[in-house]
């Protein structure tokens, strides 16, 4: 179910934008500390093909570009699977797990062309991080929002 129907929206092929989240915890002079959220990635750009099972993820200005395999799950709300993969010299691989929902951009709005259906979850990166500077620890967790665009 990933091209919209009249008994579902949901049409997840096509171009999208990413933007991704993690936590960035702020000491508040003690050893306490609170955790704010700092953008993770850059900005990307999502091609979803065809049959919305596979796709693309690359960050425009940098060399990395992630190999997505996807699975759309029917329900309400309706959940989409995400696998990213980025080969890497040495047979190494720089790998993450997405699992979000199709909710509309305005919560508490009926959908529309004004009022699209975006995908808003978290994200596990589950290999080393690749990021030359303020690199982050295997399994770190954050959210992620797909915007469509036109």
């Amino acid at each position: 179910m990933t091209k919209g129907t009249k008994d579902s929206p949901v049409t997840f092929e096509g171009k999208w934008k990413y933007q991704s989240y993690r936590p960035d915890h702020v000491s508040l002079g003690t050893e306490e500390t609170v955790p704010t959220f700092v953008r993770w990635s850059p900005t990307g750009v999502v091609n979803i093909n065809e049959g919305g099972t596979k796709g693309q993820l690359e960050f425009p200005g940098a060399p990395i570009k992630l190999d997505l395999k996807c699975k759309v799950v029917a329900g309400t709300p309706t959940k989409v699977f995400i696998t990213a993969v980025m080969k890497l010299p040495g047979g190494k691989q720089f790998t993450n797990e997405l699992a979000g929902v199709f909710v509309p951009a305005k919560l508490g709005q009926d959908i529309s062309a004004v009022n699209p259906l975006v995908v808003r979850g978290t994200i596990v990166q589950t290999s080393d991080d690749i990021a030359p500077a303020n690199k982050q620890p295997k399994f770190t967790t954050g959210y992620f929002v797909l915007e469509p665009t036109k």
